[in-house]
């Protein structure tokens, strides 16, 4: 996955119009916790008062963020939830995915997405590729399946059952399932 970044100003720039001066993309890799991430905006902040002191004799101490990259859009805000944002970024790429699609498809904050990420399934799917329904059904469902084969009489709407049982989403061109609860 790409690095998520953050383009990071703040208030007073902002309102003095000087937040593209000062303010500058930053990759969240670089720092190992939210903690890490607030020194380095504290020196940030402090080097552009040296450089550039703000006419009301103020310091530069509020951060802002105005634009973002490469994390889902319920984890940015213009003040930043950089706990959240930080849980979400040391997850490991397959659990970022899966987390993502909790927070876009049922609403669940980072925290939450996590947890229940912990009893929930991402499976990678083909929904053009008949055998991909047939082997989840046949999960769930293996005696079943085994009387759709021997009984003529009986019809399986497999379409119906993946639409019942998971979540769809896709992401990067694939199509993802995530089991319901």
């Amino acid at each position: 996955m790409k690095s998520p970044k953050l383009f990071l100003t703040d208030y007073a720039s902002y309102n003095n119009g000087t937040q593209f001066q000062f303010g500058h993309w930053v990759d969240l890799d670089d720092f190992a916790d939210e903690n890490d991430f607030a020194d380095y905006m504290t020196k940030h902040f402090k080097e552009c008062d040296e450089k550039s002191p703000l006419g009301s004799g103020s310091i530069r101490e509020e951060p802002m963020f105005t634009d973002f990259e490469n994390f889902p859009k319920e984890l940015y805000s213009e003040s930043g939830d950089l706990k959240g944002l930080f849980e979400y970024i040391n997850l490991e790429d397959n659990k970022k995915l899966l987390v993502a699609a909790l927070m876009d498809q049922e609403g669940y904050k980072v925290s939450e997405a996590i947890s229940e990420s912990e009893n929930r399934t991402l499976t990678e799917y083909d929904k053009y590729h008949n055998n991909d329904k047939y082997d989840l059904f046949a999960m769930y469902y293996p005696e079943a399946d085994k009387a759709d084969n021997e009984c003529q009489y009986l019809s399986i709407d497999y379409d119906r059952f993946i639409d019942e049982n998971f979540l769809t989403f896709e992401q990067d061109g694939k199509t993802y399932l995530i089991d319901r609860q």
